[in-house]
């Protein structure tokens, strides 16, 4: 594919940013008074998460092609700022009729914004135009989710958020016209100004469902984890042996299988109560730290987590070096730091158990991936969540 130009890429954004103004008139008709917040994901939702997904699955590719401290960085960065405006959209759609065109057609735009950004993930630290089109698709997703929030029970507290939003998305867009090397600056200037801007702006005028809000977070994580198994069910099937191929596939689905648990078993569940419970008045706030920040690190966790589980299949019979080798038990180690700290923030007690585990898969995979195998790497990693899962079942059942 030759890299360069892009013929028509100025009216594909323009037409993008057109369809706003088509669909603002149906946006703002007045809506019925009860009408709040929905309670359960719409199919468009899922469609949105689907793409959304390929967006993380871009991301985690630049982990895998650079596999160092400096990918590990652009990595988290490039989340950061992504799942920033994922976030803006549950939120949205939370409170977004989507049984009227307007905004359908708004979600759908907003779809394409994300899909295009996520074209461009894997090159936007290399000369050309590529960063400038992810700064440039950024830019329409934000616009689309502030022109959104107009006549919703939300409407309030965007014009709070969204010009803030707006000046990030700006930033972004300039990181896409300033040479390469200075180019990570301006993405950590917008890392920061995700994790400002809800304290500068203040999110106390945003209505959140509990229930909607949970099920769509929690299809995302599940979408992420399936995702996460396909690639690496492909770099196993790529395998010459077929011991590589069915033991690593194996491996890779049961570990998969025990981050699941360790959410849908039970976790999932109660957050939806807990969250119910907060004041509304208290439940934007309660949110944004469990479902916004320590749902990122979640989810970065299982970015990492997946290219450690290629890492690992392709050194399946012999030791790895450097970060490659460190990049499963970090993965794993994040996912459950940040399962705690999103219990933390909607139950105010800290799970000592995912902590100390987190401690013991950083102290037991790191020697194993390092000295032994990829293989003793992805059984000792699964051999530590196995053990949480049993010790916390058996806590909860006395508990009860």
């Amino acid at each position: 594919m030759t890299r360069g130009r892009l013929p028509g890429l100025n009216w594909c954004v323009w037409a993008e940013v057109g369809t706003i103004a088509a669909v603002t008139d149906e946006i703002t008709k007045p809506r019925p008074p009860d009408q709040g917040t929905v309670e359960s994901v719409r199919p468009l939702e899922l469609f949105f998460d689907l793409v959304f997904v390929f967006t993380i699955t871009q991301v985690a590719s630049v982990l895998n092609e650079l596999p160092t401290p400096v990918g590990l960085a652009r990595a988290a960065a490039l989340l950061s700022i992504i799942w920033w405006m994922y976030g803006g959209y549950a939120w949205l759609t939370n409170a977004l009729d989507l049984d009227r065109t307007g905004p359908r057609l708004l979600l759908l735009t907003g779809t394409a914004g994300f899909f295009v950004m996520s074209i461009t993930v894997p090159r936007v630290a290399e000369r050309g135009p590529w960063a400038w089109l992810f700064g440039a698709s950024y830019l329409v997703v934000v616009v689309i989710h502030l022109v959104g929030f107009i006549g919703t029970s939300g409407h309030r507290g965007i014009m709070r958020v969204g010009p803030l939003n707006v000046v990030m998305a700006l930033v972004v867009l300039a990181a896409g016209l300033v040479p390469p090397g200075t180019r990570p600056w301006l993405w950590v200037v917008a890392w920061v100004m995700v994790l400002a801007t809800p304290v500068v702006a203040g999110i106390g005028e945003f209505t959140v469902g509990a229930g909607h809000f949970v099920e769509r977070h929690g299809l995302a994580v599940i979408i992420v984890l399936g995702e996460s198994i396909v690639e690496v069910g492909g770099v196993a099937s790529a395998e010459n042996e077929m011991a590589t191929v069915i033991t690593g596939a194996l491996l890779v689905l049961a570990l998969s299988a025990a981050m699941w648990w360790l959410y849908f078993g039970r976790e999932e569940r109660e957050s939806e109560a807990r969250l119910a419970r907060v004041p509304a008045d208290r439940r934007p706030h309660v949110a944004i730290y469990s479902f916004g920040y320590a749902y990122f690190v979640v989810v970065y966790g299982i970015a990492v987590a997946a290219v450690g589980m290629e890492k690992s299949i392709h050194g399946f019979h012999h030791a790895s070096h450097g970060v490659p080798a460190l990049l499963l038990p970090l993965g794993i180690s994040l996912y459950l730091a940040g399962l705690a700290c999103f219990h933390r923030a909607l139950a105010g007690t800290w799970p000592l158990a995912r902590l100390w585990a987190a401690l013991a898969v950083a102290a037991l995979v790191t020697p194993a991936a390092l000295y032994l195998s990829g293989a003793a790497a992805l059984v000792s990693a699964l051999l530590v969540l196995l053990g949480l899962i049993l010790w916390e079942n058996r806590h909860w059942d006395r508990a009860r």
